[in-house]
């Protein structure tokens, strides 16, 4: 296993007899505890530098109980949550063999893996259900399923898998490998509330509701409480309503930090960094807003200190729900993570909607938005980039496990094989009149929507027409935007001009 590094304080805590004497052996020291009036002992560790060297640490109790840890490491330890796109495996990852392979030259990267059998009423101070414990990281356990067939959803996340590779890569020093420990935990389908403790409901003026996954899965941590250096985040697509409205989105977005705040209190960590992926592509029934608002909504995460966020919007599967190129939103959380957790200078903020103001209108009527943008680094931008959604590689398609269900259809570059409105441009809302695609140019680190009015009302010059703008806001964005930079693509927004 891996327990966290120096300066942090390593807990070890456990159940025995209520009153229960509980020994700790390690590095030639005895440390003693007592175990409450529920039988939990606690051990604190002294603060241990990050080493590849396995340590052993023996714990005894007067009651009797036993236990030892064998080559334990110290490093820097990540619990990765969510739902089905944090679940979902290495083996149906674009690149599999090759991605899995790298886990075998790097025995410092362990993992372990929560089971999905149990929910609670009431906090639970174990898990209950555990699929592996700590396992050395190799192609092997990398990719083990939990059963025959089950390649699509496997035991171990992919993505918490990847955000790892790309942490060891950048965070070893000299040759020295830095241990991490990675912890899937995660349930497919699941709502931001079965995961939130009750007391986060107040502050958003809601009735609490009872969290089965956060008692069985988020608790248990709580009671060392353990020590991390941050959270990974996949979820939100089992909040998206279809409905059109945005009462689910607006919910979300003051539940979504409320749940943050509550992790870290519980964890005694105010600052824990926390890094949650923004929703890929997915046409959902009923609204083609609805996923759109979801992700606007996630975003008022990034209001909270020590939250770093990434898009998955541009390396979509269609209208499938699940993306199997996980590659790039684990790369771009762990450049969060690298920028955030230990301050390296990287890049990793998308650049953002800041505010948009209507032009003069072009020499051929049509209307033109200067639209203001957030994190645009020096090089400036461009809009040159094919939208990695229009076309999709047929090679994907064929990503599909055996046990799921057949993929929905996928490309844009036929419109006759995606529901109508699924693939969103930018665009240029003229009142009542509705909305028009729109040209997107980039101009001094801003960029130009233009857009000719639809036929019958007065020209473009007389002002104001355009009312609103939009760019990749529907369940397939199709982003062409890119900072030069840090090649992070624009992210999409609907908003009222002014």
């Amino acid at each position: 296993m891996v327990l966290q590094r120096a300066p942090a304080i390593a807990v070890l805590w456990g159940q025995t007899q209520a009153g229960a004497v509980v020994h700790t052996r390690f590095d030639g020291e005895d440390f003693v505890a007592v175990a409450d009036a529920n039988g939990t002992w606690r051990q604190s560790l002294p603060p241990q530098n990050a080493t590849a060297m396995g340590r052993s640490i023996l714990i005894n109790s007067s009651s009797g109980d036993a236990a030892a840890l064998e080559d334990v490491l110290f490093g820097d330890v990540y619990l990765c949550g969510g739902q089905s796109n944090m679940e979902y495996a290495l083996p149906a990852t674009t690149n599999t063999t090759i991605e899995a392979d790298w886990a075998n030259g790097h025995p410092e990267l362990r993992i372990f893996s929560v089971g999905h059998a149990t929910q609670s009423a009431v906090p639970l101070l174990d898990l209950q259900t555990v699929w592996h414990s700590w396992q050395v990281a190799s192609n092997l356990t990398v990719r083990e399923d939990y059963g025959p067939g089950h390649t699509l959803f496997s035991t171990f996340s992919s993505v918490c898998w990847l955000f790892g590779k790309r942490l060891s890569q950048e965070l070893a020093t000299e040759g020295a490998p830095l241990p991490l420990g990675l912890i899937s935990n995660n349930w497919g389908g699941t709502r931001l509330e079965v995961w939130t403790p009750e007391p986060a409901y107040a502050a958003c003026g809601r009735a609490a509701e009872t969290p089965p996954m956060y008692n069985a899965m988020i608790y248990p941590y709580t009671v060392g409480p353990i020590a991390l250096s941050g959270v990974l985040w996949y979820q939100g697509e089992a909040n998206v309503q279809d409905d059109g409205s945005a009462a689910a989105a607006d919910a979300y977005a003051c539940l979504f930090p409320q749940m943050i705040t509550a992790w870290r209190a519980a964890l005694h960590a105010p600052t824990l960094f926390f890094g949650f992926a923004q929703l890929s592509t997915w046409c959902a029934a009923g609204s083609n807003v609805s996923i759109a608002e979801m992700r606007d909504a996630q975003l008022a995460a990034a209001a909270l200190p020590a939250v770093g966020w990434a898009t998955n919007a541009d390396f979509g599967f269609g209208c499938n729900i699940h993306p199997p190129a996980k590659q790039h939103v684990a790369r771009r959380l762990a450049d969060s993570a690298l920028s955030i957790a230990y301050g390296r200078d990287v890049p990793w903020r998308s650049p953002r909607y800041l505010g948009a103001t209507q032009a003069a209108a072009a020499e051929n009527g049509a209307a033109r938005v200067i639209v203001r943008l957030s994190d645009v680094s020096t090089p400036g931008l461009t809009t040159d980039v094919y939208p990695h959604n229009y076309d999709l590689d047929a090679s994907l398609r064929g990503l599909a496990a055996p046990s799921s269900p057949p993929l929905p259809p996928l490309n844009c570059s036929d419109a006759s094989t995606v529901p109508p409105g699924s693939c969103a441009w930018a665009a240029i809302e003229f009142g009542d009149r509705g909305w028009v695609n729109a040209t997107v140019s980039a101009h001094l680190g801003q960029l130009v929507l233009e857009a000719v009015p639809p036929s019958g009302g007065p020209p473009a010059a007389a002002s104001p027409l355009a009312t609103r703008s939009a760019y990749g806001w529907g369940p397939i964005p199709l982003l062409t935007a890119y900072d030069r930079g840090t090649a992070l693509p624009v992210l999409p927004w609907n908003r009222s001009l002014g």
